[in-house]
């Protein structure tokens, strides 16, 4: 998909071996378009919130349930839908599966596939905000709850770069969160689900915080599509042996 899909140019500016600064950090996450695809529509959407809203309660009503709900639906999409192996399993969805996870854990420095592609993260967005938003405080919640929603995937986005880019934070949760999202791609997967917080991952008791604390993981990379699986089901070996056309 090319639409509005930058990667490959944006993943030049980058070398894995090379540090970053944190200031040229900053300059290549917002020069990526997906990240000024979410601006732009956070203006949009927080201009009609503001026009919408019948009372600032509402606007502040809204983001603190999109704040609320937040650790959750990170947890949930991660460990649920992008580590689900239902996923390869069947031809329609062989070939999201394999952009929006399998791609990145075969080869978490390929920083062609480090952002979401836009058409897979935004329903993820979509779909949780709105219905709570408008259940709460009708229309002006639901776009606003939508504005918050790209809010937090801007952060999201912006943490998942800063664990895999050659950049060093002096922020203890920058380094500790850093820290567990690589122990998830390197060691085990079945742990360390949050990228921005570790809360549910400590509630539900997947959180570890060193390799000592797990056995590593042989599906640390293939996320279980092994030899035996691809024969079952092949068609994400065959999109990975065809053009790449993300």
């Amino acid at each position: 998909m090319q639409l509005l899909n930058n990667d490959d140019n944006w993943a030049k500016l980058v070398d894995p071996k090379t540090p970053l600064s944190r200031g040229k950090f900053a300059v290549i996450y917002f020069s990526h378009q997906a990240t000024m695809l979410y601006l732009a529509v956070i203006v949009i959407l927080a201009i009609a919130s503001v026009m919408l809203i019948e009372s600032w309660w509402q606007l502040a009503g809204s983001l603190a349930l999109v704040a609320a709900i937040y650790p959750l639906v990170e947890f949930c999409l991660h460990r649920f839908v992008l580590h689900s192996r239902r996923l390869y399993r069947m031809p329609w969805t062989a070939p999201l599966w394999r952009r929006i996870h399998y791609a990145h854990h075969m080869n978490p420095n390929d920083f062609s596939v480090l952002f979401g592609a836009p058409y897979t993260t935004i329903p993820a967005v979509l779909v949780p905000t709105l219905p709570i938003g408008y259940l709460a405080f009708g229309l002006p919640g639901a776009v606003s709850a939508a504005c918050g929603g790209f809010v937090a995937l801007i952060i999201y986005e912006f943490f998942h770069c800063a664990a895999h880019l050659p950049v060093k934070f002096n922020s203890a949760i920058m380094q500790y969160m850093r820290r567990h999202h690589l122990l998830h791609h390197f060691h085990a997967e079945t742990g360390n689900f949050g990228i921005v917080t570790n809360i549910v991952d400590r509630v539900i008791g997947t959180e570890y915080e060193s390799a000592r604390d797990v056995g590593a993981s042989a599906t640390v990379k293939n996320l279980g599509y092994d030899d035996e699986e691809t024969r079952k089901y092949p068609w994400v070996a065959a999109l990975d042996k065809a053009p790449d056309r993300r």
